[in-house]
């Protein structure tokens, strides 16, 4: 498995891909990926798992969790619309934090059929947002981002669906308060009696849901965003590992490196210096 250095000017990326590959190394990096099946058929390869798909699916890779698009079929590649983005491009949404939950939970699939209603609005706002950046025609850059709106919209929607229509845990208004918080705060000193309150159900049952939603407890998931944003500060500037340290909420450089080094195995330092991809 590798890690793979995203570095792109802009914070949102539509393009499309083709691969013939039936096997290859997972990958992972700090990213948002939306992966639209345009052709043929493709295995979503994860960690523990492979997912069928066809042209139609929609898939949803969500940070730091390592995969591969696969051919299912040999000779037949496949074909789709890659979106890659930068979390930090939902400050330009009203309410864009809560868009961002299906990135970060584990209670649905990331897998949406094209027999779902909402794959087929997210094929057709995909494949708009990519003709609009081939033609580039005045003001292509706008309604692209409204395309992606909309994808994200449908991608949340979808998510909230399933989750009443399968029965695990729904997320309430609650919850959303709680991740908008997170994601709006993360950088600052977090007060759990804040998150506990904005939940409204006492805090065993804030913890117990929230862990059963995001995979995490409430710190291990900030952890998990700062370091994302510490990456992103190492790779695009030459400002000290101290003072993005601090940028990033940790006030002790040293736990700030011990954090850094449990979630990317290496220390900042020597993140900035590696070469373009590390294996582990």
């Amino acid at each position: 498995m590798f890690f793979v250095d995203l570095k792109y000017e802009k914070q949102l990326m539509f393009s499309k891909r083709v691969d013939y590959d039936v096997e290859h190394e997972l990958h992972m990096h700090d990213w948002l990926e939306i992966n639209v099946l345009l052709e043929n058929k493709a295995i979503f390869r994860l960690l523990n798992s492979d997912i069928a798909g066809e042209a139609g699916d929609v898939f949803v890779f969500r940070p730091f969790e390592p995969h591969y698009n696969l051919v299912q079929e040999p000779g037949r590649p496949i074909v789709w619309i890659l979106v890659l983005f930068s979390p930090s491009i939902v400050k330009l949404i009203p309410q864009g934090y809560q868009l961002l939950y299906p990135f970060y939970s584990d209670s649905v699939s990331p897998h949406i059929e094209k027999s779902s209603p909402y794959a087929a609005l997210i094929h057709q706002a995909a494949i708009r947002a990519y003709e609009e950046e081939q033609r580039k025609a005045p003001g292509w850059e706008t309604q692209q981002f409204m395309y992606f709106i909309d994808i994200l919209i449908q991608i949340y929607r979808y998510t909230l669906e399933r989750q009443a229509e399968t029965g695990s845990t729904i997320v309430d208004s609650g919850m959303i308060l709680v991740l908008e918080y997170l994601l709006q705060h993360m950088t600052e000193e977090i007060d759990i009696q804040v998150l506990i309150q904005l939940y409204g159900k006492g805090k065993t049952r804030f913890y117990h849901d929230f862990r059963s939603l995001m995979g995490v407890s409430p710190n291990q998931f900030i952890h998990r965003l700062r370091v994302q944003i510490a990456m992103h500060l190492l790779d695009t500037t030459d400002r000290p590992v101290t003072s993005i340290g601090f940028e990033c909420g940790y006030n002790s450089i040293h736990y700030f490196n011990k954090v850094f080094k449990e979630h990317r195995g290496v220390s900042p330092s020597q993140y900035r210096s590696r070469t373009e991809y590390w294996t582990e």
